[in-house]
């Protein structure tokens, strides 16, 4: 009987951990030169905004056990501070990773289910969820090449509000500079 119940036990402790959501080996809030000496990623990308950096690797290098293939991570870092984590499907004009539903199946395993009509390869729009001091918002939108861009971002609500006063400052700054 011992033996049944520490199977048991293992097969069920085998299924959540296969089922969980990736570790991205970084939390939201940690500072830059604390995630660099981590060395989970190489230099940031170059940039179009003073002071607002990403970082990027593909998810099959930072969580192998989420099948996440031809699926980018992306950190961003805002005045040093990682404000957001972006899964980004690497999509080609065929769409080739979004009609496998990899993104989408990943965040409503991990995140929720949410209704994508009966033929979920047609969904289009956002999916937003707020549980447990996280943001996350899937998007499935279509540019106007008909190249899906298909991500979740990771955020919480507090630095989630950094980045949009940030984006909006940018903004005005722009304008201000165009007159």
């Amino acid at each position: 009987m011992k033996l049944i119940t520490k199977i048991i036990l293992i097969l069920i402790l085998s299924i959540t951990y296969s089922y969980s959501a990736c570790n991205f080996k970084a939390e939201l809030g940690i500072k830059r030169a604390e995630f660099e000496s981590k060395e989970i990623v190489g230099a940031p990308l170059p940039g179009e905004y003073e002071n607002l950096d990403f970082y990027g690797i593909l998810a099959e290098d930072i969580c192998p056990e989420q099948n996440l293939k031809d699926i980018a991570i992306e950190y961003k870092f805002l005045n040093d501070e990682l404000i957001a984590i972006n899964l980004i499907a690497l999509n080609d004009e065929t769409n080739s990773v979004s009609e496998k539903l990899t993104l989408m199946n990943y965040m409503k395993k991990n995140y929720g289910q949410f209704d994508t009509t009966q033929n979920p390869k047609s969904f289009t729009g956002y999916e937003i969820v707020d549980k447990s001091n996280k943001f996350i918002v899937y998007q499935r939108i279509p540019n106007d090449q008909g190249v899906i861009d298909e991500q979740i971002y990771i955020s919480t609500p507090k630095l989630d509000e950094k980045l949009m006063k940030y984006m909006q400052d940018m903004e005005m700054q722009l304008m201000k500079d165009s007159q």
